[in-house]
């Protein structure tokens, strides 16, 4: 029997190289993005058509949220707020929340996952949740894939199985994922990171700052491209 997973996919190495474990483990994977406003969105578009295809993936859904950019609060969907960049980030700051904090993107963005696993029987969502953002973004920890786990028991039909959220670099830093993507031969080389959605990286926004020191500390030569 095929086992199917839902893979929910910025375009970014987190949720690329959790798509490649999850093709590793045996499952049909079925392709998730979506868009909310996100300044870099039709780069990512692009550019998690590239790597679904790459994946040999059986699907690629494209789900529109726009009530996010309606809402604001974040610098990701609000072009009046500006993106802090360079000397403004601060890499290893914990417990704070920063300007491109989307309001309840993940539990949002599952919850429409969630569904379409649902409606095609997957066994599986999964997700690049990680440590590194763990330390800024609380839908990112452990102990919000486990709460999330438990309340999909109940919001399925009854009928239903479940899907269960698996995060497999839920406990990894940066360099370590990296690692991990060259040991499972995820395609890096097709992902794209920067929150400004240029055709080249620039560089110096934060998620930039985290996939450059993330190669550098991995010993992984880095094939970005970077304007800065």
């Amino acid at each position: 029997m095929t086992k199917i997973a839902v893979c929910v996919c910025s375009g970014g190495i987190d949720s690329t190289i959790a798509a490649t474990i999850a093709s590793h483990e045996g499952y049909e994977l079925h392709f998730f993005h979506a868009s909310y406003g996100q300044r870099a969105e039709d780069r990512e578009k692009e550019t998690v058509k590239k790597i679904a295809r790459y994946l040999g993936a059986k699907d690629l859904k494209l789900a529109e949220i726009p009530f996010l950019k309606e809402l604001g609060g974040s610098a990701l969907t609000d072009i009046k707020r500006e993106v802090p960049v360079a000397e403004e980030v601060n890499l290893d700051v914990e417990k704070e929340t920063p300007s491109t904090w989307v309001p309840c993107r993940n539990l949002i963005l599952l919850a429409h996952a969630s569904a379409y696993a649902e409606v095609i029987g997957a066994e599986a969502l999964s997700v690049g949740f990680n440590a590194e953002e763990a330390r800024s973004y609380p839908d990112n920890e452990l102990e919000f894939v486990k709460r999330y786990n438990v309340v999909l028991e109940k919001a399925v039909a009854s009928f239903s199985q479940p899907p269960v959220v698996k995060a497999p670099l839920v406990q990894l830093l940066k360099p370590a994922i990296i690692k991990k993507g060259v040991e499972v031969e995820a395609p890096l080389h097709l992902t794209y990171s920067c929150y400004f959605g240029e055709e080249k990286h620039c560089g110096i926004c934060e998620s930039c700052l985290h996939r450059r020191r993330g190669f550098k500390d991995a010993g992984v030569e880095d094939p970005t491209e970077y304007m800065h």
